[in-house]
């Protein structure tokens, strides 16, 4: 028998082995994460291969923190491949708490920026007019916005996508995407500025 509280998480929507997913936030035992107490999201996958072409093992992982402390692992694993239809339900669950946390989170995350705090999102950081990325050997690489044209992910990995000083399209390699907290935020964020560039180069 599933026992949650009902009365403060809502309906179960659905349950990773005994970690539930309700409709006001997420449990785990006795740990519970109510949707506005969410900080932090960490997405990561895996996929092993034997000889670079047999599938050997595949997982998603979602790493949840709250201002609390609190922290709650969502995850599927499959001895060889993912079934499409495993995938696409731990996306829809995905998407789900997104769409609970991601206007809280954008309206912190432009205020910061409007009132000139320098935003990191640890790969890299952000502020009102460049994203600033740390060298290996010190100081920073840096990308203005007028040049950002989105963002892609591609194996694992987190690329933004500008236009150089000659006009080129360049992706520019940040980091893993399983190390750079709320790539959700950070997607929406590139993108809309993306978005808003290539419609000023169009009405010129």
């Amino acid at each position: 028998m599933i026992k949650y509280d009902r009365d403060r998480l809502g309906e179960l929507l659905c349950a990773y082995g005994n970690k539930f997913v309700c409709e006001n936030g997420i449990c785990e035992k006795k740990k519970t994460i109510l949707w506005d107490e969410i900080d932090t999201i960490f997405l990561d996958g895996t996929k092993t291969t034997v000889n670079f072409i047999i599938p050997a093992g595949e997982s998603i992982n979602l790493r949840i923190f709250s201002t609390k402390g609190n922290k709650i692992n969502l995850n599927i694993r499959a001895a060889f491949r993912m079934s499409g239809k495993d995938r696409d339900n731990f996306s829809d669950v995905y998407q789900f708490i997104i769409s609970k946390i991601i206007d809280r989170q954008w309206t912190k995350l432009i205020n910061d920026i409007k009132e000139g705090e320098r935003v990191s999102f640890q790969s890299f950081d952000v502020t009102s007019s460049a994203i600033y990325r740390s060298k290996f050997f010190g100081g920073y690489e840096t990308i203005e916005l007028y040049r950002i044209a989105g963002c892609d992910i591609s194996n694992g990995e987190f690329f933004i996508i500008f236009i150089d000083n000659k006009g080129r399209l360049k992706h520019k390699k940040t980091g893993d995407v399983r190390q750079i907290p709320n790539i959700h935020l950070v997607q929406t964020f590139l993108s809309t500025i993306g978005q808003n560039n290539l419609r000023a180069l169009e009405e010129l």
